[in-house]
Formats: C-alpha cells, structure tokens, sequence
C-alpha cells in the first residue's frame, strides 16, 4: 500500500536521525538529556505519521496486535 511505503521512508529517516543523535551523544557533543529530548522528539512525530498514515489498523478496524474475529464452523 502506498500508505507503509511513506511510512518505511518515515521510519527509515526516523532511524538515521537517531543514529546522528546517538553518535553525537557518544562523541561528547551533545549532551545526554538533550540527545534523549531530540529522540523523544522524532518519535512523536513518527507517531503522528502513523496515526496520520492509519498504519496498523486492519480491515476490522484493530489495532496490530489483536486478533480478528474467527468464525466458530
């Protein structure tokens, strides 16, 4: 679906910056809190994509992780 294509992109970029942050953090140019402060930052906003995007919800109207209805027959 073009829907988790635009996603992955969203998570990829997501991935790259945090590895940006983390090798930044470990070099001594940023501190720890402000590093964690910019993660927390890209994952909100990687959360809104999702809920932008209706990521996750399948054609019963779940959220991943829940089973669908099974028929009994």
């Amino acid at each position: 679906k073009p829907e988790n294509i635009v996603f992955n992109a969203n998570l990829q970029e997501f991935a790259q910056q945090v590895g940006y942050i983390c090798n930044l953090e470990t070099a001594g140019k940023i501190e720890s809190e402000k590093a964690y402060h910019q993660v927390k930052e890209l994952w909100e906003k990687l959360e809104i994509s999702k809920q932008q995007l209706k990521i996750g919800k399948n054609m019963f109207g779940q959220d991943d992780g829940e089973e669908p209805p099974t028929s009994s027959g």
